[in-house]
This record gives C-alpha cells, structure tokens and sequence, in this order.
C-alpha cells in the first residue's frame, strides 16, 4: 500500500510539474507572438534576429509560394511598410493549435501611399485576415498569411470587371 501510496504521489507531483512547464511555455510564446507582431507594427526588424529561426518559411496569399529566411522576412515587412508607412495588425484572437503553432486573427489597417502609380488613388485599407505562425524551441520558424486581396484592392479603388464576351 505504502509503495502504491508514494507511487500516485510521484505521478501528481510529475504532472504538476508537467502542467507548470507548460504554463511557463505557453506564457513565452504568447510574449513571441507579441513581439513579432510589434516588428510587424513598426518595432525595429533586427528584433527579428532573437524571435524568429534564420531559416524563417514565409507564405502569403495568393501566391502561396515559400519565401525562405529571416532576410526575406525582413524585405516582406519593410516592402509592406513602404507601401503603407502606418500600416498596423490589431489581433482579434488568438488561438493555440497545439505545441507547435497558433492562429491569429487580425485586422490590417493602413494608408496607401501610391508608390508607382500602383493604385487610382491613396487610400485606406481595413482587411480582415487571419496567420498560422509556427514555433519550436523558442523561435518562430514560419507563418502562413491569409487574406482577401480583392477586399484589399477595392478598398484601394481598383475595381473588378468582367470579361467581355467574344464576338460571334
């Protein structure tokens, strides 16, 4: 009984001490997430350097194609923030998938500043979207962006025609 008794004993202290590491884990990746999205927000990039791996995987819609390494992290966020010097996330929530990765909901708002004739006229963006951003070991090793970029664009004045019929 005593050998029982010291043996449920040992196993909660375990899972406790299991749960508290987790809790600590879990506090430390929300405090990542809360700095990349400041970097993202204007904070100075070489913050990147501690929080995200150098082999960082990016992927943005609608493209999708992987984007590799801290150095074209970096180029992505200074590009966006050129085109929209007050460009700013508001996370609308956040949720934990598991050990490795979270989702976070988010707003992108900003002003377009009409580099390169791009767009008809400057105008502000309210675009709703959402990233998957993955983590391990402490670092943030990629992150998938979605969102609609026909919202984004017809906030900017582009408008979306469709195609004539041929003549017959």
């Amino acid at each position: 009984m005593k050998n029982i008794s010291f043996g449920l004993l040992i196993l909660i202290l375990l899972l406790m001490s299991s749960s508290c590491r987790k809790s600590d884990e879990t506090k430390e990746i929300k405090q990542l997430i809360d700095r990349y999205v400041s970097v993202w927000n204007g904070d100075a990039l070489n913050k990147l350097d501690n929080i995200a791996a150098k082999n960082f995987q990016l992927r943005i819609v609608p493209e999708f194609a992987a984007s590799m390494g801290i150095q074209k992290l970096k180029a992505e966020i200074t590009q966006t923030r050129n085109y929209f010097p007050d460009f700013e996330l508001t996370e609308t929530e956040r949720i934990f998938t598991g050990d490795t990765a979270v989702v976070i909901r988010w707003t992108a708002t900003g002003t377009f500043k009409n580099r390169n004739q791009m767009s008809p006229s400057a105008g502000k963006i309210n675009v709703p979207g959402f990233s998957v951003i993955f983590f391990t070991n402490g670092k943030l090793t990629g992150e998938w962006i979605a969102y609609s970029d026909l919202t984004w664009y017809k906030q900017l004045g582009f408008t979306l025609k469709p195609p004539e019929k041929p003549a017959t």
